[in-house]
């Protein structure tokens, strides 16, 4: 075993510029973590459910109707949220759910909107940068670059939420392109034309605007926000109702992951000076990564990456999960943080029901809780629920380390949708739930189990790999 550990994490270090945030590369001789039917189930209701939550163009679900010229996903079938959401959409990629013409579609759609070539002054306090990607785009093609709310032009945006969008989108995006590219193995759209909604771009050049608009510290590229009063910029969209400032982890992530995407993509278009600039960007994050946010346990084995330097700086639980998965981390760091997510596997302070919390149920800070939200209380949603998003990160980052507690995570995540089956054939697959007060909420969130399965799968811890 202590053989296998070596060749998976001398692994884990070269997979940091080829993996997707839904994942890439798999896990060398890693024995699968589900049985077969157990596989099968998790497999078909990850289709069932994202296929549910497709509305093609012109599609009305209730009292909701697509008029946008493109089929798109909502991030669950039953409503709960009305509007395409990058991110949550993103969240779908890396398997067969999504067919190249819709993923098209969604990087048109989101092309055509985004402003420029200057600063968008909405009003005071409200600043749409050029190039930066809207948080989500309403059904009749509007955007809304801020989250809270479904508001479009000079209405949207302000306190709690942001003079400033969410610093993920922009990352994301690149990987939707990346994708695409993944799956029709041609790069004829990203050597393309598109439309914006200034003037047409390339769109390799557009990737490169909307790439550098997060703001990025000079020396590490580590993503950062302003005081949460005055700029408040939400690190990413399963915390937007999270307040953080100074060096951000997980959009940082995000930026590691995205500039290795751009790098194998301007390979790919035989622009080596463009993809060696990419390769040296996520060189340097991945370097200060660790520096920056990790801390060590007083023993030294263990330790968690933090969630930001200023307001937040907590152990992040999503965060150091997903910093091992795409590789963001590497030993001596990586096998110290994995230890430290299979210890809150095991005493259930992280996971129940193989769901996962963001902040840890010990963190002293504010009980169990981020330490400033927008009015949530601990234990619910972003402050404390569990989530099946962060269940495919968290299984294959203590695999790494501890591979019988992912295999018993993952039994225990089968269960928790086998035990909420529908006379439809679905699981009721819950956005965060608190198994200690029943709150829950929006079932039918596709990412709470395709994500899993796509993280599963593209780690090779599954049979079909």
């Amino acid at each position: 075993m202590r053989n296998y550990l070596s060749r998976l994490g001398t692994t884990l270090k070269t997979i940091a510029l080829l993996m997707a945030v839904s994942g890439a590369l798999p896990l060398p001789a890693a024995e699968p973590v589900l049985n077969r039917a157990d596989e099968d189930f998790l497999k078909e209701q990850a289709r069932l459910i994202a296929n549910s939550a497709r509305l093609k163009a012109g599609q009305a679900v209730g009292k909701y109707r697509n008029t946008t010229p493109y089929d798109v996903h909502v991030p669950g079938c039953n409503m709960g949220y009305p509007a395409y959401w990058v991110r949550d959409s993103v969240m779908m990629l890396g398997g067969d759910f999504i067919s190249a013409p819709e993923l098209e579609g969604w990087i048109r759609l989101t092309s055509g909107i985004l402003v420029g070539p200057g600063d968008w002054h909405v009003r005071p306090g409200v600043i749409i940068p050029a190039y930066a990607v809207p948080d989500h785009i309403n059904l009749d093609g509007q955007a809304s670059f801020y989250p809270g709310n479904y508001k479009t032009g000079n209405k949207q945006g302000g306190y709690p939420f942001g003079t400033y969008p969410p610093l993920d989108d922009d990352f994301y995006f690149i990987t939707a392109v990346y994708e695409h590219w993944k799956l029709t193995g041609s790069l004829s759209l990203f050597n393309s034309m598109v439309k914006t909604s200034f003037s047409e771009m390339l769109l390799a050049d557009l990737c490169e605007k909307v790439y550098q608009r997060p703001p990025g510290d000079r020396a590490t590229g580590l993503v950062f926000a302003g005081d949460i009063k005055t700029e408040n910029a939400k690190d990413w969209g399963f915390c937007d109702g999270v307040f953080k400032s100074g060096k951000l982890l997980f959009p940082s992530i995000l930026k590691y992951v995205a500039a290795g995407q751009l790098a194998q993509l301007f390979e790919a278009a035989d622009q080596p000076a463009r993809a060696k600039r990419y390769r040296e960007d996520a060189a340097r994050i991945k370097g200060a990564i660790p520096q920056t946010f990790f801390r060590p346990s007083p023993s030294g084995t263990e330790g968690w990456l933090h969630s930001a330097t200023g307001v937040g700086n907590q152990p992040d639980v999503w965060g150091s999960a997903f910093a091992i998965y795409t590789g963001a981390v590497e030993a001596p760091t990586a096998p110290k943080v994995a230890r430290a997510l299979g210890r809150a596997f095991r005493e259930k302070t992280a996971v129940r029901e193989g769901c996962v919390r963001a902040i840890l149920t010990t963190d002293r800070l504010s009980q169990g809780g981020w330490e400033e939200t927008v009015g949530q209380r601990v234990g619910t949603g972003q402050n404390g629920g569990y989530w099946g998003t962060g269940t495919g990160w968290y299984i294959c980052a203590i695999f790494t380390v501890d591979p019988k507690a992912a295999t018993d995570m993952a039994k225990d995540f089968i269960q928790f949708l086998r035990g909420k089956m529908r006379a439809d054939g679905m699981a009721e697959t819950w956005e965060w739930f608190n198994p200690d007060t029943g709150a829950r909420n929006n079932p039918l969130y596709v990412a709470t189990v395709a994500l899993p399965y796509l993280c599963l799968k593209n780690a090779g811890l599954l049979h079909t790999r």
